[in-house]
């Protein structure tokens, strides 16, 4: 990972970049130009551009009038407005009773009820599941031999401590989502996740944030749901291992080992209020018409939404301007640069989306019901939260070894004097932004951008991300983020007056659909 001198200076690298694969007729994206935006979009009158809210209705029609000065058409040749039907829910109230322990809602403790439900209990046997592992191949599995239904599963969050370079399928085990599915699959009415942490940890002070914020979803027929659970920290687990007789360190030591197997602590309750709405938000989409082939879409999207007000302090908006007001602005500004030139053979979509921090759901909501089929999608590429820390010779792509992608990303980089790196940990992003909902559907999509240096990426993580720091009063260097821009703008002008469709490699777990 590196920041480092270029072999030409930052204008000639622009222009160098506008011209790779294809892109010679095509003014390059400039950094002043995608600073402008953001420093609008991330400005606290948008209000962290919340889903719902008022900054919503400002941030849609900033984007809009971007889109049609641009001069891209609606999507749906009425409005660039895709509705997406959104239900959300928020936790009012719930607690946890063993015996004589009773543990609410709080610093120490945060229980929800399944997000369309104004409320929900459960109440009986509460089973110890260990870390809640089912890994059967592996030769553990925290449910088994138990019947769990009914029951109110007792599980760790995390791993045994100890784990050592855990696989691929462990290291998935330790997510939340993993637990609970593990419990409802059980058969479980309930699930308890004790994070064995003082309250100052940020693994727990995170699990407890985003456990209990507002949880929305497609409003659809058939909601993923959530099953009634409750994430407690050291504090309120010691106190309920407490109640049922034992104690928090015997119970991990006990969790920890090769041959765990699940045994009943005792009874207790857990119950959960909610309060539930539903209401419309939007995706924007914008196109411009191909001259060949207007039925076959290059697609670029960025995420327009953020958390709004989510701080505690004296200033509580979220501006989110690295996430995601760079990626809007790199998004206007290749439709700008992309409309300046010749019009490309195949059409060219700018879709910016809704709630992706709630879980892609714009983008999954267009992937799989938009007014453009996935069929007709050559491929995807995301922008979100693009390079903020100056050029960088390295480009990382999330996504790299699954898509023929790679090909050209590469060579266009090269154009830039720059190159593809590999990074150990990278594609455990691969599925958190809204390409990967066009992934799921079967349209090669990645994210290529440059690198952090040093400690910078670390830093920006962990006192900024999601966090009202996250603004324009950043040290932002928006030349990386301009030349990522030209790197995705060679890489889709070459693929829009192409007749190539990208493919998934053979080893890919998504393939196009028949």
């Amino acid at each position: 990972m590196s920041i480092s001198r270029f072999p030409f200076p930052m204008p000639a690298l622009l222009l160098l970049a506008a011209c790779a694969t294809g892109a010679r007729d095509v003014p390059a994206v400039t950094p002043e130009g995608i600073a402008a935006h953001v420093t609008e979009l991330a400005s606290d009158a948008y209000e962290g551009r919340a889903p719902g809210t008022a900054g919503e209705v400002k941030t849609l029609a900033y984007i809009e009038t971007a889109f049609r000065g641009a001069g891209l058409q609606p999507v749906s040749k009425r409005s660039y407005r895709s509705p997406v039907p959104l239900l959300k829910s928020e936790a009012t109230a719930g607690s946890i009773a063993v015996g004589s322990v009773i543990v609410e809602n709080g610093e120490t403790a945060v229980v929800r009820a399944p997000v369309t439900q104004a409320s929900a209990a459960a109440k009986g046997d509460i089973v110890f599941a260990g870390y809640g592992i089912v890994l059967p191949e592996l030769g553990r599995d925290d449910f088994g031999g138990l019947d769990f239904k009914g029951k109110i599963a007792l599980v760790f969050a995390g791993l045994p401590d100890g784990t050592v370079e855990p696989s691929e399928a462990m290291r998935l085990q330790s997510a939340r989502a993993a637990k609970l599915e593990n419990a409802v699959r059980s058969g479980a009415a309930g699930a308890i996740l004790v994070y064995d942490a003082p309250p100052e940890d940020e693994t727990w002070r995170r699990a407890r944030i985003v456990a209990g914020r507002a949880e929305m979803q497609i409003d659809a027929p058939t909601v993923a749901q959530n099953p009634l659970y409750a994430v407690v920290g050291r504090e309120a687990g010691s106190a309920l291992a407490r109640g049922l007789g034992t104690d928090l360190a015997a119970l991990k030591a006990e969790a920890a080992a090769m041959n765990f197997k699940p045994r009943t602590l005792g009874s207790g309750a857990l119950s959960a209020e909610n309060r539930v709405t539903r209401f419309t938000s939007y995706n924007l989409a914008g196109v411009l018409r191909g001259r060949k082939h207007p039925n076959e879409y290059i697609v670029y999207l960025a995420h327009w939404d953020h958390l709004g007000h989510c701080g505690t302090g004296a200033d509580t908006i979220c501006n989110g301007a690295v996430d995601n007001a760079s990626g809007v602005g790199g998004l206007i500004e290749l439709a700008e640069a992309f409309a300046k030139g010749r019009r490309p053979e195949r059409s060219v979509l700018f879709l910016a989306t809704t709630a992706e921090e709630s879980g892609l759901l714009g983008g999954k909501h267009f992937a799989a019901s938009g007014p453009i089929d996935a069929a007709h999608m050559v491929a995807a590429f995301g922008l979100d939260t693009i390079a903020a820390n100056g050029p960088s010779e390295d480009v990382i792509v999330l996504g790299q070894g699954l898509t023929s992608l790679d090909a050209r990303l590469a060579d266009t980089a090269k154009v830039q004097g720059r190159r593809i790196m590999a990074m150990p940990d990278v594609q455990s992003f691969y599925a958190r932004s809204d390409h990967f909902a066009f992934a799921e559907v079967g349209v090669p999509a990645v994210i290529a951008t440059g690198v952090f240096a040093g400690k910078a990426f670390g830093d920006y993580m962990g006192n900024h991300y999601h966090q009202p720091t996250d603004a324009v009063t950043l040290p932002i260097d928006y030349r990386g983020a301009a030349a990522d821009m030209n790197l995705l703008l060679g890489v889709g002008q070459g693929l829009a007056n192409s007749r190539e469709w990208p493919t998934w490699t053979k080893s890919s777990p998504y393939q196009r659909r028949p």
